[in-house]
């Protein structure tokens, strides 16, 4: 960076509509026109998974952010993109969505990161993204209201420049395509996954049968590969056949599959409504099925409890749940649903992590040491007795003996069918990410 030349963040959020559009397609959009002007992206576009437990968020709730450098003034950014955002909210518009631009000139300081930051996991009002703003160099613009200046802001603050990350790369669908079933080939899907399985993140289900990596929406994207490297990404993208063509693809860092939005508390007590955490607790009720096929159960610490929900959805992983007893020392992590006339405040399980297993014991009668049948009991203080040969005996004691509980100690996750965007497979740990410095990006479009 010369010394002539300043540092610039571009935020949005909150531009998805059920009618189409995504704001990944959006921001590309927007790279397009700031590449004429000779911009020097330092970082791959951002997308930033918040929150997903918000009731009013957006498809995945991610927003996205773009930072780089340039000699431009803020009102001159402001101008080359202004246009680009405002044609595609107007032909996506959606009356129930805020969408909100942020440009910002200068440093992520201390405040807005704390700020990007509970955004991951909790609920946090448009008006304290204003507080945080104070002071600092932008231009914003929103439609419909600000709500979506919590995304914007909250892609902006969350640099991912000291915690774990992963990459995606994104292809688009061309304009005559939208609306029709997508085309890629299922076989090839499969394929790429073997070939680059440990670098690429949840690109098939054979549990299911399901390719994951082509959305079922009417947004613009034709299919998203993620992983560990843009350059594998790149590899996998060109083994995959697609029998459309792909308008344009670009490559994403972003903190999916990288369990952001989960806040680990001391206690029970701290959870509330649209809160995502993982806390640690005594299972406390005997799980049980509800019509539906949802599991519940009950898990309580020394001052609270909450309810802990498993859904119909999570298919077998309901099994791991209901094979808990009332004893088990259990860590579990999701997010936290809001009381209603019907439940109690629930956690929507998402991982769940037995790290101590109640034994199981039962007392059973010892056999007859003469012809081998179970003995009965004589009457009380008088022993056992054998009702099949008449064997008696005072000195016998009853026997113990330890149940196989069908589960042991561990991490259990749901099929990947049943991942959010943000969860982190239990196949990534061990392979966090801790750091990333800014420098020029060349390669951010795939051909």
């Amino acid at each position: 960076m010369t010394g002539f030349e300043r540092i610039f963040h571009i935020g949005i959020d909150d531009v998805d509509s059920p009618s189409g559009g995504c704001t990944t397609h959006l921001v590309l959009l927007m790279l397009k026109e700031l590449m004429k002007y000779g911009v020097t992206l330092v970082d791959y576009p951002n997308l930033v998974r918040l929150n997903p437990g918000v009731p009013w968020k957006t498809r995945g709730n991610g927003a996205v952010a773009l930072r780089f450098t340039s000699s431009m003034e803020l009102d001159k950014v402001y101008e080359i993109v202004r246009s680009v955002f405002e044609k595609y909210v107007r032909d996506y518009e959606n009356p129930k969505h805020q969408p909100c631009l942020l440009i910002m000139k200068g440093d992520i300081n201390h405040r807005i990161a704390l700020f990007a930051k509970k955004a991951l996991y909790d609920i946090v009002p448009s008006d304290l993204a204003l507080k945080a703003l104070r002071g600092t160099s932008h231009i914003l613009t929103c439609f419909n209201g600000n709500r979506g200046i919590v995304g914007a802001l909250g892609a902006i603050g969350n640099t991912m420049t000291s915690e774990d990350y992963t990459f995606e790369l994104i292809a688009y669908r061309k304009i005559e395509n939208l609306g029709k079933e997508r085309c890629v080939d299922k076989d090839s899907v499969i394929e790429m996954d073997q070939k680059y399985k440990g670098n690429t993140i949840l690109n098939y289900d054979p549990v299911e049968d399901r390719v994951l990596i082509t959305p079922r929406g009417p947004d613009p994207v034709l299919l998203g590969i993620r992983g560990e490297d843009p350059s594998i990404l790149v590899k996998a993208y060109k083994t995959v056949k697609l029998c459309e063509e792909a308008d344009f693809a670009g490559i994403f860092r972003t903190n999916q599959h990288t369990d952001p939005h989960i806040k680990s508390v001391e206690t029970i007590c701290e959870a509330h409504p649209y809160m995502c955490l993982r806390l640690r607790g005594t299972v406390s009720t005997k799980p049980f099925r509800v019509v539906g096929g949802h599991v519940f159960f009950k898990v309580c610490d020394d001052n609270c409890c909450i309810d802990v929900g498993v859904y119909e959805p999570t298919k077998w992983f309901r099994k791991y749940a209901e094979l808990l007893i009332p004893g088990d020392v259990v860590e579990v992590q999701g997010c936290v649903r809001p009381p209603s006339s019907t439940h109690g405040m629930t956690l929507n399980l998402e991982k769940l992590h037995v790290i101590w297993l109640k034994p199981m014991i039962v007392y059973e009668n010892p056999f007859c040491p003469v012809c081998g049948k179970r003995l009965t009991s004589a009457g009380k203080g008088k022993g056992f007795k054998c009702r099949n040969c008449g064997f008696k005996s005072r000195d016998m004691a009853r026997k113990t003996r330890i149940i196989e509980r069908g589960l042991s100690e561990g991490w259990y996750q749901p099929p990947y069918t049943a991942f959010k965007h943000v969860m982190k497979p239990l196949e990534r740990v061990g392979r966090e990410k801790r750091e990333f410095y800014y420098r020029p990006i060349e390669t951010v479009f795939v051909v």
